[in-house]
């Protein structure tokens, strides 16, 4: 399962699924583009970061990477065909 991969890579306190936790990452700052995702994952290294897209790879769920969620033009959230991506947040990087 996904969820569960992506958990044994990164912990549970990086693997966030709560939609009231998960909605600052899903909204750009301006508020205009709002999406949703299966997951917001968190790595803290490069190796976690091409360990969660081999896991989305072999899961065939699309990734949205996020640097700091201050685009001007939606491309940091998972929206239309992203929707239910996973979010590869890279704040911890």
């Amino acid at each position: 399962m996904l969820i569960t991969d992506l958990v044994g890579v990164l912990g549970a306190a990086h693997v966030l699924t709560d939609p009231d936790v998960t909605v600052s990452y899903e909204t750009d700052w301006t508020g205009a583009f709002r999406g949703r995702a299966a997951a917001v994952a968190r790595p803290a290294t490069t190796e976690q970061v091409a360990a969660v897209l081999r896991i989305c790879a072999r899961h065939g769920v699309p990734v949205v990477p996020q640097g700091g969620n201050t685009g001007l033009v939606g491309g940091s959230v998972p929206a239309g065909a992203a929707a239910g991506a996973v979010l590869l947040s890279l704040r911890r990087l």
